[in-house]
């Protein structure tokens, strides 16, 4: 009981919402600000960029990461303080990966079964492993930091939905980069990478969010 009236006493604290809503502000910014100095002293964007913008592929590619950076940074706003729901914001997450297979279905309606393994396989794999999260580091401090100015009351859950955002806003700017455009090849590699930075967020989450 003593650990549910310190919630409740949290929770009615508008100071520390109004402080944590702030961080996660700032957090952000400097999580985009630090995720493009990453993006475009090491690699930058694409050669054909010019004429990757006028696909339909290239473009949706920035639908999913955008999504999955802004359904993470939702949850993000809510899990941070006791007492306010978060589950049924948390739905919102699981928004990216109804996009990438609908692009998935749609592609393999439309390519001849003989192209989807090479559409599937691509070839940046290795790079979309490693790039998504190195530039996801500096983004996941942030969050990560800004969180410990709140008390969510799972912290794992918190450090992974922290992953979550950071790998968002990584994928948007690695997919800048990636000249792999088949919905295919996101929907295996792009998740893949997307795991490793939110494991990392949960296992961060454990020891630095702990109240």
């Amino acid at each position: 009981m003593k650990t549910d009236n310190l919630i409740m006493l949290i929770a009615q604290d508008a100071q520390v919402r109004s402080n944590l809503d702030h961080m996660l502000q700032q957090a952000i910014i400097a999580a985009i600000l630090i995720a493009a100095i990453g993006f475009f002293s090491a690699i930058g964007f694409r050669p054909d960029i010019d004429n990757a913008m006028g696909t339909g592929r290239f473009l949706f590619k920035f639908v999913i990461t955008i999504s999955l950076a802004t359904s993470g940074g939702l949850v993000m706003f809510r899990i941070g303080k006791p007492g306010v729901p978060w589950q049924s914001v948390a739905w919102s997450l699981l928004v990216p990966l109804a996009l990438a297979i609908g692009a998935a279905v749609f592609e393999l309606s439309v390519m001849p079964p003989e192209t989807w393994g090479i559409r599937m396989i691509g070839h940046n794999s290795r790079l979309c492993l490693t790039i998504i999260p190195l530039l996801s580091i500096g983004p996941l401090a942030c969050f990560l930091l800004a969180l410990r100015h709140g008390a969510p009351a799972k912290p794992a859950f918190a450090g992974a939905v922290a992953g979550l955002a950071s790998a968002g806003i990584a994928a948007t700017f690695y997919a800048a980069n990636c000249n792999d455009d088949s919905p295919l090849f996101v929907l295996l590699w792009y998740p893949i990478a997307i795991c490793v930075v939110t494991a990392a967020g949960a296992l961060a989450g454990c020891r630095l969010l702990r109240w």
